[in-house]
């Protein structure tokens, strides 16, 4: 990546700008603030919050607005509604924001927790870069990463091939996973862990949902594999989170001065309900629908609901995806799993209890499922359903754009407008643009500059 990508942000100065944004960082080509003795604790929380803030910021609008959760009607939403990314601008600041932010600070952390014998933190760090390396791999394809974070001054680190990465991301998982495991006398998290209180199980937990989440990303590519992709999701599933009161998140409001970014977005009406999926919730009565639009002054608004108010929290994983990745892995393996249906009824059960606060009856929880999440032992139609409703409780996620790309479900008809030389033939894209410092300033970018319909390795059939 570019200088700016290498520069690293003084963290030294995190007790003074904990929770700011990115500063300019192109002044010089060596750092001379790497924060080489920093403490794990200073740099935990600093980590979270940068990738929670990611996870439900600018990135997930984007996708949303692919996803036609959103329409985009003001500011630069308007260009994404016309699948038009701006290289210059939201995906650059989305990349630069990655690895600058969570991606480094994090490999320092891990570094650092390891020179001192620090497991907890070493373990939750690389748990939280494989996230972090799984979404930008996701949005972008294949990314620098083995040069990447280093701190050097490469400034022209190599693409990886996105099949090495999504290896480095399970690799990362597992180490993150002994790590937990460690029995050790040394610094251990505590309130400094604003996700899990330095709780080293539900650590491990997470790390098999994530484990088991990005298994399921390669279900296009198991002819290529030495392993079945829905086998080992299904495994780690089932050692995985097990209620949502153990979700990965980050819940905002622990600060006066902390909103969640998403607040901001609905708050200005940079994006809107669309009106395909608000229609869909209204006419399956679905109990969720009041709690993600709402009408004000005969206006649907996003505003002020449960993901977008301004202490709404950032889901990183879910107990309700892991139920999900459940179902779907069991047809895969065997269309008539009568397991499947058990954990598509408990995916669907714990969202909706979740989403509405555990105000929606049993009886009118149990009524919508069977009118609209039963299956019937074909392959297609229980993928479709199971998908679809995967589609609902994931509203605010990249996941479900990554599902639509992996399976073509939910069928959408795609935006107006679209047809372009950045995206020709104008179906929903799939894929993310490359920044433009990337494709100006690496001199390892790729030779050919992809559109939005061109289609990486997992995507590819």
């Amino acid at each position: 990546m570019n200088t700016k990508s290498f520069l690293i942000k003084s963290v030294v100065a995190l007790s003074a700008v904990f929770m700011l944004g990115s500063c300019e960082l192109e002044e010089a080509n060596v750092n001379p603030n790497r924060p080489t003795e920093v403490p794990p604790a200073v740099m935990l929380p600093y980590g979270q919050e940068r990738l929670a803030r990611l996870n439900i910021g600018t990135t997930q609008v984007m996708a949303g607005i692919f996803m036609q959760y959103y329409d985009g009607v003001d500011n630069h939403p308007v260009q994404v509604q016309q699948y038009i990314l701006n290289e210059a601008l939201y995906v650059d600041w989305n990349w630069n924001d990655y690895y600058d932010g969570p991606m480094i600070n994090l490999q320092v952390m891990i570094e650092l927790a390891e020179k001192e014998g620090s497991y907890y933190y070493a373990g939750i760090g690389k748990i939280l870069l494989a996230n972090a390396l799984g979404n930008v791999t996701s949005l972008y394809g294949d990314v620098p990463y083995s040069e990447a974070l280093d701190g050097s001054t490469n400034k022209n680190p190599v693409y990886d091939p996105q099949k090495q990465l999504y290896e480095n991301i399970q690799s990362l998982l597992d180490e993150g996973i002994a790590d937990m495991e460690t029995e050790y006398q040394g610094k251990k998290p505590g309130a400094d862990d604003l996700m899990y209180g330095g709780d080293a199980a539900k650590w491990i937990s997470a790390a098999w949902a994530l484990k088991a989440r990005y298994y399921m990303h390669l279900s296009k590519k198991g002819s290529e594999l030495n392993y079945n992709p829905a086998e080992k999701a299904l495994e780690s599933s089932l050692k995985a989170i097990t209620s949502s009161d153990d979700d990965l998140q980050l819940t905002y409001g622990y600060s006066a001065s902390e909103y969640n970014p998403f607040y901001s977005y609905t708050l200005l009406n940079y994006i809107l309900p669309n009106a395909g999926f608000t229609n869909m919730l209204l006419l399956t009565n679905d109990p969720r629908r009041n709690f993600y639009y709402r009408k004000k002054f005969g206006e649907a608004t996003l505003n002020g609901l449960y993901y977008t108010s301004t202490t709404s929290p950032s889901l990183l994983m879910t107990y309700h995806e892991v139920k999900f990745i459940e179902a779907e892995s069991r047809i895969r393996i065997n269309p008539a799993d009568p397991l499947a249906q058990e954990a598509l009824n408990e995916a669907v059960k714990s969202n909706i209890n979740k989403i509405t606060g555990g105000t929606t009856t049993e009886e009118a929880i149990n009524n919508y499922i069977t009118a609209n999440a039963s299956l019937n032992g074909d392959f297609n139609h229980d993928l479709e359903t199971i998908i679809k409703q995967k589609y609902i409780a994931m509203f605010c996620s990249i996941e479900s754009w990554t599902d639509y790309r992996r399976t073509g479900f939910p069928q959408l008809t795609p935006n107006v407008g679209g047809d372009h030389n950045q995206n020709p033939g104008g179906a929903i894209p799939r894929r993310f643009a490359y920044p433009q410092t990337e494709r100006l300033y690496n001199k390892n970018f790729p030779s050919v500059l992809p559109t939005l319909q061109d289609r990486f390795w997992w995507d590819q059939e």
